[in-house]
This record gives structure tokens, sequence and C-alpha cells, in this order.
């Protein structure tokens, strides 16, 4: 459920055979996922109206795993309304109320094994305690509320997530790559690239920026940003940073950029896609902004891989 590119699903493709349906209400993630997945069966659907009966139609029984990453924005500290009370958000008429819907399904269809990822800010305000009363109101007694720090696993940028199942996760520690470790293989995109002629890599393209802002990005140093957004802290947070080349990259979030270590440009979706672990055949369709917050607001597919390792270890 809200399935977007596909990133929470491939681990579990790649280890489990058989059938799978992908739900979400945007289609241009939509295409990403069918590109990626040919034979899944796709559902362009809002959660909040689906009825449990159409899955089981659809899958022809009920599903032994379900996987949901359900809208974050309304948790997010990067959400200037995210101080108010949880109770007003998860009770509210936002995207946040989707987690209610989440939750009715999962225990509507009832299987063996569910995970559910968010922002960690969830559980701020009273919003795990929110989230426990419903899940134990649905029968779901016991629910782990795991953070995962997606660095500390492998993952070549840091993303700290929440995920809550109704199995423990102990995911393997693991060195990152640095920030140089994880993209410099790639095909050049300035001069170099017209003397020599490179095999071309999916989604590797120079996104093109005005004057004034490219005078920014010159300028801009390692851990600085070229633009600012305004958030519910008293700071602004810096967008369009330049990352460090020999650390482990900042959080890639859908709606950010980011500066080249070396170069003066910003990063391409396929870099974004690798400091996410997407692996370069993985092809993000639709227009490149909405390919960039498509790797941005996915599950790094790494600790996709590292979950569903512990699903598998652990189902009937």
């Amino acid at each position: 459920m809200f399935c977007g590119a596909g990133g929470f699903s491939h681990g579990f493709t790649s280890i489990i055979k058989g059938k799978h349906l992908a739900i979400d209400a945007d289609p241009v993630p939509l295409r990403t996922y069918s590109e990626n997945y040919p034979d899944a069966m796709v559902l362009q659907r809002d959660i909040g109206s689906l009825h449990s009966n159409e899955v089981l139609d659809i899958m022809g029984g009920p599903p032994d795993i379900i996987v949901a990453s359900p809208p974050c924005e309304e948790f997010s500290l990067a959400n200037p309304t995210s101080d108010s009370p949880a109770a007003e958000r998860i009770y509210g008429t936002g995207t946040a109320r989707l987690l209610l819907d989440t939750i009715r399904l999962i225990s509507n269809l009832s299987p063996q094994v569910f995970v559910i990822e968010n922002v960690a800010a969830l559980m701020k305000g009273g919003g795990k305690e929110i989230a426990q009363n419903e899940f134990s109101r649905m029968g779901f007694d016991e629910v782990y509320f795991n953070l995962i720090r997606s660095h500390k696993h492998g993952n070549p940028s840091k993303r700290l997530r929440l995920f809550m199942s109704n199995i423990e996760l102990a995911l393997p520690r693991k060195r990152p790559p640095t920030v140089m470790e994880a993209i410099s293989d790639l095909p050049p995109l300035d001069i170099d690239a017209l003397l020599q002629y490179y095999e071309p890599v999916p989604n590797h393209n120079l996104t093109v920026v005005s004057d004034d802002k490219q005078k920014k990005i010159r300028k801009t140093s390692w851990g600085r940003g070229a633009r600012y957004f305004r958030t519910s802290r008293k700071k602004p947070l810096p967008n369009w940073v330049r990352l460090y080349p020999d650390m482990v990259s900042t959080s890639i979030i859908g709606l950010s950029r980011y500066i080249h270590p070396y170069q003066d440009r910003l990063l391409t979706v396929r870099e974004h896609a690798r400091l996410m672990s997407y692996p370069d055949d993985f092809i993000f369709k639709g227009h490149p902004e909405s390919q960039y917050n498509q790797v941005g607001e996915s599950v790094p597919p790494l600790i996709s891989r590292l979950i569903s390792e512990e699903v598998i270890a652990q189902i009937d």
C-alpha cells in the first residue's frame, strides 16, 4: 500500500516469488512501478476508499505480507504544522488520517506479517500512543516500533525511519559507502563526456538551472546550502546542499536537491538513486521533478531487502 516507485517492494520481490499487488493513488509513480515490476498487479486507488474485499478479489485470497508507507508529510519535522498534537492530525481531515485506513485494511486482511513505514516524528505528540491504541482496537496487542537508521546498515545516505510491525526487526550492521564511493563511477556530465564515449545510464542527465542559481552553486562549500526552506523550526533548513565527498550522504529527501561534491551542478536523479541504494537498472518514469521525488520519498531497496530477510526468517 502507498507503493510509490517501489523501493519498499524491491527487497521482497527479489527473494519472494509469487503474486503481489501494488496500490497507490498517484499514476506517475505507478508508471515507474509497472516498468520495474512487470509481473505485478497494479491498482490506482485512494487507500481511504479501498475495501478489503476488493483486495481479496484481485489477489484471489488474503495476502501473507503487507508493507505500507502512508503519507508522512503531516508528521515530518519539516512541516510548519508538525508541532500540533498528533491527535489533531491522525483524527483530522488531512493525509495523516490514512494511517487509520492502513491499520483498518491490515486488520481486515489479516496477513501473517505487516510492516508500516513512516517518519520517526510520528511517535511525538502522543502519536505512538494513538497508534498503539488503534492497533490494539483492531486486535494487534503486540506491535513493535522499530527505529532504523539506514546508514547504520550500509545505505549510502542517512535516513531515520520508523517501521511499525508485528515482528521485531533486528537488521545487521554494515559500513556505508561514502558519497564518492557511491557515485564516482557514473559517466561524467562535463566536458569529459564530449571527449569520450560512455555507455549511457538511465536517469543520469544534467539538470539545467538559471544563471543566478548557478552562481550560488559555485559559491557553495561542502555542507552548506545554496537555498533554504522554511519549516516548523526557528531556523530554516538548508536545501541544495553540497555533499561532502568522503562522508555518508545526508538524507535524500523528495523535495530537496543536492550539489555534487566537486562539480558545480546538482546531482542527477541516478545519483540520488545511487545514494538510496537503487540499482542502475531501476528505471524512473515521469517528469524529472517527479523522478527526484519518487527517489526521495521511498524506502531504500537495501533496507527493504534486509527487512524482507527478517520477515522470511519469521514467517510460517
